[in-house]
């Protein structure tokens, strides 16, 4: 392996066969990248993959979790990387065979509540999202030109598609004309999407229908094919340099984070797709009995542990059935004391 450059990852992933075969996706390639970048960052550019010790990367551990307060999850998935690397590199005899230096080095990680939007949020910012609408079709703009909401009714079709799938920003971007069947009312999500490396299914509700329908018409209108990605606001949008964006991925995911953080800040709390995804979910685990196995396919976890995080306890039904359970205990309690009382 060549001393630690820019092509360090490039290196250990292509220089592998098996990390080769598994065919890995653009965002994959370049989220490795960007986690070795980070570590040379740390050690400096002179250090070479041979030369990394375990103690390095605990010095690593400490940085990234105290000074720079990044959270255990995102520490565990830096060291996924690493190590799926490392073995890969062992495993084919481009570094010796060895411990990997990045085993052992996981922290446990912080269980905190899903960040969800409630009733009077969700409110507030369709009613934002409809003003911006209607100020949008009457052509009035704020001072400086037109905002990130724009164009409304593209966005609040975002808005709409991942309330009522619970699917995730990525996936959102790579569908396709030709994947939304509203004949038979369903949605394909495409394998290029997906975290979990799978394709599967999710149902278009009746609150959803028409505001797709409209944009499939606007689409094919723009000169989007079937082939062509739906959710790309650059075919909604006049001129030149938005017909040159067509179909970027990355000017796409540009746009989305920069509606999400206006929309963030005229709603005065955080707006997010993932948001979207875990509202929905936790609402359907509401009644877990009737909806684990539902939500675990619409949301397209692997293991049902994950969908039980979106579990929450009912505070009434916790209370009373505390009450009801501690009742006799507590009626025990009382006629104890009473006769301790007489007796004295």
């Amino acid at each position: 392996i060549q001393p630690a450059t820019g092509s360090f990852a490039r290196n250990l992933i292509y220089s592998t066969k098996p990390f080769f075969a598994r065919n890995l996706r653009a965002a994959t390639e370049w989220s490795y990248a960007k986690v070795v970048k980070g570590f040379l960052k740390f050690t400096g550019a002179d250090i070479t993959p041979s030369m990394v010790t375990h103690h390095e990367v605990l010095r690593w551990r400490r940085h990234v979790l105290r000074e720079k307060q990044q959270s255990a999850q995102t520490w565990n998935n830096k060291i996924a990387h690493l190590r799926a690397l490392y073995n890969y590199a062992m495993e084919s005899g481009l570094l010796p065979a060895g411990k990997n230096p990045f085993n052992n080095c996981t922290v446990q990680r912080d269980r905190k509540k899903k960040r969800t939007l409630n009733r009077s949020q969700l409110t507030r910012l369709y009613l934002i999202m409809q003003q911006a609408e209607i100020e949008s079709n009457r052509k009035i703009f704020a001072r400086g030109g037109r905002s990130a909401l724009y164009p409304a009714w593209f966005w609040i079709t975002v808005l709409d598609t991942l309330r009522y799938t619970g699917m995730r920003q990525n996936q959102l971007l790579h569908i396709q004309l030709r994947d939304v069947n509203l004949t038979e009312g369903y949605i394909d999500l495409r394998l290029e999407g997906s975290k979990t490396h799978r394709e599967w299914r999710v149902p278009v509700v009746k609150q959803l229908r028409l505001r797709l329908q409209l944009l499939l018409t606007r689409a094919t209108e723009a000169g989007a094919g079937p082939k062509d990605n739906l959710f790309d606001v650059s075919f909604y949008i006049a001129g030149k340099k938005a017909k040159f964006d067509r179909n970027d991925v990355t000017v796409m995911h540009q746009k989305i984070r920069s509606f999400f953080r206006r929309l963030s800040k005229e709603c005065g709390f955080a707006v997010s797709p993932h948001r979207f995804r875990h509202t929905l979910a936790t609402e359907l685990m509401k009644a877990p009995e009737r909806n684990l196995q539902l939500v675990k396919d619409l949301l397209g976890h692997r293991s049902v542990s994950t969908t039980m995080e979106y579990v929450e306890l009912n505070m009434d039904i916790v209370g009373k059935t505390l009450e009801e359970e501690l009742s006799l205990h507590t009626d025990l309690c009382v006629e104890r004391e009473l006769q301790l009382l007489t007796q004295n």
